[in-house]
């Protein structure tokens, strides 16, 4: 009967130690492997995100440290000899101007001064500077020579025939079109007769 007694103790505490085992083999942490692992994981993820944005271009010698370095600026249109060549376009100014009948006593007034077509002009300046700088090859482009616009000025004060001599290249980049608008709006004090006036534009 002892003996049936101590081996039942005995049995009892092998199973309790074997409970025993089984709970902390469950509480305890994983693997420090894993863990590392993990974590590398991770990390690797996070480093492949990169931010987007804008970097800064060294320009010139500094852009040897692996920097693309900025692109160069595009060179100037050449102009041959054909481009730079005086080309007139527009209307024959040598025609008389018509007198009607209902105009002739305008002949009793005086002719207009300079003083007041340059006012009108200069009023209309900066339009035919904006045509020329729209019929140039680009902006960096030197096109020597100049630009002449003749128009006559009829006796009502309004314009009737505009000419414009100027490089082939900015005519055909449509400079007389663009110069005929700007001077046939222009108007100008009756006068005793009609007069054709010319201004001449230098190329810069």
């Amino acid at each position: 009967m002892k003996g049936f007694l101590f081996g039942l103790v005995v049995a009892g505490l092998g199973f309790g130690g074997y409970l025993y085992w089984q709970h902390q083999k469950s509480a305890a942490p994983p693997p420090a492997a894993k863990t590392a692992d993990a974590g590398a994981a991770t990390t690797s993820k996070k480093a492949r995100k990169r931010p987007r944005g804008a970097v800064r271009i060294a320009r010139g010698p500094a852009a040897s440290d692996g920097v693309p370095a900025a692109e160069p600026e595009a060179e100037p249109v050449r102009l041959s000899a054909a481009d730079l060549r005086p080309l007139a376009q527009g209307d024959d100014l040598s025609t008389p101007d018509v007198l009607r009948l209902d105009m002739a006593n305008d002949k009793e007034l005086p002719e207009l001064s300079q003083d007041q077509i340059d006012e009108r002009f200069r009023g209309q300046e900066s339009a035919i500077l904006e045509c020329i700088a729209r019929a140039r090859p680009d902006p960096e482009t030197y096109v020597p020579g100049r630009v002449t616009i003749k128009f006559r000025i009829q006796r009502a004060g309004s314009v009737r025939g505009v000419r414009v001599e100027a490089p082939a290249v900015l005519q055909r980049n449509g400079l007389f079109g663009c110069i005929k608008g700007v001077v046939g709006r222009l108007r100008f004090p009756a006068a005793g007769t009609s007069q054709i006036i010319s201004y001449p534009f230098t190329l810069s």
